[in-house]
């Protein structure tokens, strides 16, 4: 267990706001990736011929986009249950990369319907392809998925609305398990 002032100093850097700035953080790099890698990787598959390829940076890509996507659901989450961070430990609740799991467990996040495809694309790639080239055996082990330019449209604009909503919600303030409390103005585009 952890003093109090310990407890206090962990919520302060635990708050839904830092989430979202570590969202951020990836959201940008992700992008920045995306739009700027030219080189490509092709694989013949010798039985049929084909020729597959893709870029480069595509498995760095989908997984800075998964990690912002957890990111930005753990804010939520955070906001919503402050004693996820109380203590001095994170919450069991919020220790997965499962996004749709930790969508499910969110009454603010938007579009939970409309944003679960999405968030089953990144979560594949963050629990096996984008982090390893293989699973722990065969049965797991699943060839990486090419980030189309639709899918990475929905993700952008899934980015957009939970951003929208969260600048909303922390600057009615937030209230940590603790002592910490703060209310949070975000201007200009983060998510965007």
């Amino acid at each position: 267990m952890y003093s109090l002032s310990q407890s206090i100093e962990f919520e302060e850097i635990a708050n839904p706001h830092s989430w979202f700035l570590v969202a951020s953080e990836l959201h940008e790099q992700a992008k920045l990736l995306r739009d700027g890698t030219t080189s490509k990787i092709s694989r013949r598959d010798f039985s049929s011929l084909n020729i597959k390829t893709w870029n480069s940076s595509n498995r760095t890509v989908i997984l800075l986009a998964g990690f912002a996507l957890e990111n930005i659901i753990k804010a939520y989450l955070i906001y919503e249950h402050p004693n996820y961070v109380s203590n001095g430990f994170l919450s069991n609740n919020i220790k997965t990369h499962k996004l749709t799991k930790l969508a499910k467990d969110s009454s603010f996040l938007p579009y939970q319907s409309q944003g679960s495809n999405t968030l089953k694309y990144f979560e594949e790639g963050l629990e096996s392809w984008a982090r390893y080239p293989c699973g722990l055996n065969w049965a797991q082990t699943k060839e990486q998925n090419i980030l189309s330019g639709k899918v990475w449209n929905n993700y952008l604009w899934l980015m957009r609305a939970y951003e929208s909503r969260f600048k909303k919600l922390v600057l009615k303030g937030w209230k940590g398990p603790h002592e910490f409390e703060g209310s949070f103005k975000i201007s200009g585009s983060w998510l965007q």
